[in-house]
């Protein structure tokens, strides 16, 4: 993994624009942030996480740390289970049954993610006991946006690769439609061998180039 200064180093070469005098830093972190988000519904974040149960309650925010305690919609739970925290290593006890895989729709069937929350139901929370078991959770998360040239973009090198390319696409799609930003491009940057023939089909290799990555990054979830 590497740092989003460093890989947006990395991007403003691949634009042929490395003092970042067209695209300043500020616009390729939105880029970058934009690469991200493209890549969370196709290769998402695999995370296991432990949730430490509260007396009387249905309702436990999922990766809160990750996304500083605001409820992301998008993350998938697989698999819930109940564990022993007072062992040592910490034991398996039961798994939690859910709901979509009961017979009928029904909130007293199983647990369920719901709007970023993991609801467990009544029955569910009679059997946890909040002074000895921890709830613990297997799932599917986008990627949060990185701001700080030191954090980490949380990506494999090859999904690294998938960001720079989609940034490529990004970037000469802002080009082809801006003609004063093109122009800047070209002066500015020292890109005054490129035409707009040249970018169009730079484009068009760039868009194909994304469809390959895209396509071979796609991740079967389990279920």
């Amino acid at each position: 993994m590497t740092t989003l200064a460093t890989l947006r180093t990395s991007i403003s070469t691949d634009l042929r624009d490395p003092a970042n005098q067209t695209f300043t830093a500020p616009v390729v972190t939105d880029m970058v942030n934009a690469a991200l988000a493209a890549l969370s519904p196709i290769a998402p974040a695999q995370f296991q996480e432990d949730i430490m149960p509260v007396a009387d309650t249905l309702q436990y925010l999922v990766q809160s740390d990750t996304f500083d305690g605001i409820a992301v919609p998008e993350i998938e739970v697989v698999r819930a289970e109940v564990w022993d925290g007072t062992t040592t290593p910490i034991s398996y006890l039961y798994a939690l049954q859910r709901a979509a895989g009961e017979y009928v729709n029904d909130s007293s069937t199983g647990w369920k993610m719901w709007a970023g929350y993991l609801e467990l139901t009544n029955a569910q929370e009679d059997v946890i006991d909040p002074d000895s078991h921890l709830i613990r959770v297997w799932g599917y998360r986008p990627y949060p946006a990185v701001s700080a040239d030191d954090d980490v973009v949380p990506v494999s090198a090859e999904l690294e690769q998938a960001v720079r390319a989609y940034c490529r696409v990004e970037a000469l799609r802002r080009l082809v439609l801006d003609r004063d930003l093109f122009t800047q491009w070209q002066t500015k940057s020292n890109n005054t061998d490129v035409s707009p023939a040249a970018l169009m089909n730079g484009l068009a290799q760039a868009e194909e180039d994304w469809r390959r990555r895209e396509r071979k990054l796609l991740v079967l979830r389990e279920r």
